[in-house]
């Protein structure tokens, strides 16, 4: 993977670097971020990971996780803002300010729907994960691994490839993992914290989630519904719920799956994944989001009920064009 030279220079030439990616946080986020944090500092620079939103408990276990501010302690300006798996400015949420400080800003992804929203913009849609570049752009620093950086990534690379299960998953993407396991990264230990280890609270909302998920379009179509009252009666936050999709994806005869979370403050945020022939990205972007052609998302204004009477029609469309049939 060829490494943006523009990049590099901008990363030598700054003194003070931020470094921030999308609202709700997932593993590659997280291990991007911190990864790209312990490299940086190996060359002398002076970082900050601001986040909008705090890291999900199951990610705390990496290190340097309690180094990462809030957006609102978070203090410019910067010589350079690195963005990293965002594929859109506004997906920052409240870093927009903190970003938007940076005498420089660089946007590192892998989504096809990124918008090259900063001044320099290094996506590659190739890779797997974000965690893939950022492993690039370490290198490219001429840094080597050492066992926490090669964790941070390690964490990333099997949480964007479903541990290395899903289609983005490449013979790089394993060649990747292995120098990751040379440098010191546990697969074992990793696997334990990130799938292994859950609070009851959040087992039995992904059980009540379950038994909610409703079927349409001949069984072709799950829809999962996470009202703010159940994360409220589980007591577990929206970060707790990442991964509860999946189990609508994996149901027998599902071609889309679709998660619904209502936020606090009237928002949802709606979670696609596809199997096979649908490319969920295109529905997202239509609804202002995006992501994966088999796993993207979007944020909506509205009640479940409104957000989800919008959604279900054009999931259904979106298989009528990839030549699915089915009876009621």
């Amino acid at each position: 993977m060829k490494v943006s030279q523009e990049l590099l220079d901008a990363i030598w030439g700054a003194r003070s670097i931020l470094v921030t990616t999308h609202v709700v946080p997932d593993g590659d986020a997280i291990g991007s971020a911190l990864a790209m944090k312990l490299a940086l500092e190996k060359i002398g620079k002076s970082v900050c990971i601001g986040l909008s939103d705090p890291v999900p408990d199951f990610l705390r276990f990496l290190p340097g996780s309690c180094s990462i501010c809030s957006a609102g302690c978070v203090e410019g300006p910067f010589d350079l803002a690195l963005v990293l798996d965002c594929g859109s400015a506004d997906r920052v949420g409240q870093c927009d300010e903190a970003v938007r400080s940076g005498k420089t800003v660089a946007n590192v992804d892998h989504h096809a729907t990124n918008t090259h929203f900063a001044d320099i913009n290094w996506v590659c849609t190739e890779a797997a994960a974000t965690v893939e570049m950022v492993a690039a752009i370490i290198r490219g620093l001429g840094v080597e691994y050492d066992a926490d950086i090669a964790t941070c990534l390690f964490a990333g690379l099997s949480t964007d490839t479903g541990s290395f299960r899903y289609s983005n998953t490449s013979a790089d993407t394993f060649r990747v993992a292995a120098d990751l396991v040379d440098a010191g990264a546990r697969p074992w230990e990793i696997a334990q914290s990130i799938y292994d280890t859950k609070p009851y609270g959040s087992l039995s909302a992904l059980a009540e989630a379950i038994l909610g998920i409703e079927f349409s379009c001949g069984g072709l179509i799950a829809s999962m519904s996470i009202s703010a009252k159940l994360m409220e009666r589980h007591d577990i936050t929206e970060g707790e719920t990442e991964g509860f999709i999946g189990y609508a994806r994996s149901i027998d005869g599902v071609e889309i799956a679709v998660a619904l979370r209502e936020l606090s403050d009237g928002t949802i945020r709606v979670g696609f994944r596809s199997k096979e022939k649908v490319d969920v990205a295109k529905v997202a972007a239509e609804f202002g989001g995006g992501g994966h052609v088999h796993a993207s998302g979007c944020t909506m204004r509205g009640s479940l009920e409104e957000v989800k009477s919008k959604v279900l029609p054009r999931l259904a469309r979106a298989l009528s064009e990839a030549g699915y049939t089915w009876m009621e």
